[in-house]
This record gives C-alpha cells, sequence and structure tokens, in this order.
C-alpha cells in the first residue's frame, strides 16, 4: 500500500468512526482507492489494538460522500471557509505583533485604565462636599468676587491646558474653565473662598493630592494611547474589531469541535 492509498483509507476510516450511518458509502468507495474491505478491516484492527483516535473530520474531496463529513451545521466547504477566515485574522495580528506588554509605558497605562475611574468617583464626590463647605472670604461679598474670577479665568484659565486633568485653579458653574476646549468657567473660583471650618482657602491637601494622582492616572493613559496607536497595536488588544471577529470564529472551532480539513489534504 502506498502512501496515497494510506492517506485516502484514514480519511475513509475517519468518516466511518464519526459517522457510522456512512460507514456503507466508505466501503464503496475503498475500491476507487485500490483498497479492499480487507485493508479497512486490518486498519480498524490496527486502531483498536493500538488504542489509536483518529481526527474527526474530513474534507470534500470525496464528492459522493455528503458534504456535511463533521458537522450537521455547517458543510465541509463553510468550515474550509471558517478556517481560512481566522488565519486571516490572525495573519494580521501577526504582523503587527505583540505590544511589548513588560514595557513600564504598558503596564501604567493599564493600571490606570483599571484605577481612573474609581479614583476619580473619590475625587468628585470629595470636591462636591468641599465646594458646599466653601464661602467668601468677605460675607455678603461674594458676588464681587465674581469680576476677579472672570479676569482670572481670561489670564490663567488656558494654563490648564498643559495638564491631563488637574487645575491650577478651580471653577465652578455652567461651564469649567477659559480653556477653549471646554468653554468659559463661571468666575466662581475655589481658591477665593475659604473654609470656615479649617480657616483654609481653597480645597483640602487630601483633594488635591487625589487630583494629582488623577493627574497621574490621565497621564499614563494618555502616553499609552498614543503608544499603541503609533506601533498599530490597537487592532491586536481586546475589543478590537479583529481581535473580537478572531475570538468569535476561534469559539467556534471550539465549540463545534471542527478540524481544519486542510489538515486532511487539498480540499475541493
Amino acid at each position: 500500500m502506498n502512501k496515497e492509498q494510506q492517506r485516502h483509507l484514514t480519511n475513509l476510516y475517519t468518516i466511518a468512526q464519526k459517522y457510522p450511518g456512512k460507514k456503507t458509502v466508505v466501503i464503496s468507495k475503498l475500491e476507487e482507492y485500490g483498497l479492499t474491505v480487507d485493508d479497512f478491516n486490518s486498519y480498524d484492527s490496527l486502531m483498536v489494538s493500538q488504542n489509536v483516535v483518529e481526527p474527526e473530520s474530513i474534507v470534500d474531496e470525496y464528492p459522493d460522500i455528503p458534504a456535511f463529513t463533521q458537522s450537521d451545521k455547517y458543510s465541509d466547504a463553510k468550515i474550509l471557509e471558517i478556517f481560512e477566515a481566522r488565519d486571516s485574522l490572525q495573519n494580521v495580528i501577526d504582523e503587527i505583533g505583540k505590544p511589548p506588554t513588560d514595557a513600564e509605558w504598558f503596564q501604567a497605562g493599564k493600571s490606570a485604565d483599571e484605577r481612573v475611574e474609581e479614583v476619580r468617583y473619590f475625587y468628585e464626590t470629595k470636591k462636591a462636599e468641599e465646594w458646599e463647605e466653601l464661602e467668601s472670604p468677605l460675607p455678603g461679598l461674594g458676588t464681587l468676587t465674581a469680576p476677579m474670577g472672570f479676569l482670572t479665568e481670561v489670564f490663567a484659565g488656558g494654563a490648564d491646558l498643559r495638564y491631563d486633568f488637574k487645575e491650577d485653579l478651580h471653577e465652578r458653574g455652567a461651564f469649567t474653565s477659559y480653556n477653549p476646549l471646554t468653554g468659559f468657567g463661571a468666575w466662581d473660583i475655589a481658591e477665593f473662598k475659604k473654609n470656615p471650618r479649617t480657616g483654609q482657602a481653597g480645597f483640602s491637601p487630601e483633594l488635591l493630592e487625589l487630583e494629582e494622582s488623577l493627574e497621574q492616572l490621565y497621564g499614563d493613559r494618555r502616553v499609552f494611547r498614543e503608544k499603541i496607536e503609533e506601533g498599530g497595536y490597537a487592532e491586536t488588544l481586546p475589543g478590537s474589531t479583529t481581535k473580537t471577529e478572531l475570538d468569535r470564529l476561534n469559539t467556534m472551532i471550539t465549540e463545534e469541535q471542527l478540524l481544519d480539513p486542510r489538515m486532511f489534504g487539498e480540499a475541493q
């Protein structure tokens, strides 16, 4: 028996094992490849004695056998299409390469993504509480601080552009600052007020420390996103279009227990 006959015998035996109802069709195909029933039975005995588990699929190179040899849900042609699509997406990811996950910027950026919303929640909550305690240093003259706030915003508000999150002066109102990205402030500035309980102007050191933490987190996240974009790594990360589709196809292959038809020779 030559190698080509051996390959056909292995493939036909596989079909008969997984799909007993096709055994008659398989037996009728043996002669076409120069094989006999004795060859089939001998191979069967060998597999049983060696406790060998054969692959569970075959392709449409046997046109007289129905083209659903692996699954009642997908034809062999469709299964081949699934594997080719999977490989194409994997090639895209392989060509891009993996991001340097051990790099400091990567680790810092991933950590920032995980922590930034939680830290900001505590910051915004504490900030709102402290705003309610702040009062004008001159009772009854609070409205006079608005012109001062306006002038401060005009000349200093734009300086906040150099930060990722924090501000030099903290405003409150319908708008947030003179920063052209956010619009005009309401000219109600925390640093122009004082906490009567502590005698301290502006926000507490604890709140400002939280703000510094957020500045670091937002900066780390910005650097991470810039590096990912520069390296083209976005499509290799979870959540990207490419990675999501690749994961879907791999899940389908696993759940349906599909085998690549190309394992058994050239598919037709």
